[in-house]
């Protein structure tokens, strides 16, 4: 679980917040935060969730399948709305 724990960061970084604040945002403690972040705690998925809404994020399960369609669109040059941060593979 530590990929999760670094995506999560590195979204928490981008948007300029601490630990704490995201902390505050989520209505947990700074110190759950930096155990999911440094990979010493592994979230539940409803957890995954609050981390999303707080991070300004929108999960989403996509096909397996499907993954290089979308990791495609995601490093396609198109103009995409905000900074979209690409997806790789290694990522997941």
């Amino acid at each position: 679980m530590r990929h999760i724990g670094n995506l999560l960061s590195q979204q928490r970084e981008r948007l300029g917040l601490t630990q704490a604040d995201l902390a505050k945002r989520m209505g947990r403690d700074q110190t759950y935060i930096a155990r999911v972040e440094g990979g010493k705690r592994d979230p539940r998925w409803g957890t995954i969730l609050d981390f999303a809404r707080a991070l300004e994020l929108e999960p989403m399960l996509i096909p397996r399948n499907r993954v290089s369609t979308v990791e495609a669109l995601l490093h396609s040059e198109t103009d995409l709305p905000g900074d979209v941060p690409p997806l790789v593979r290694g990522a997941w």
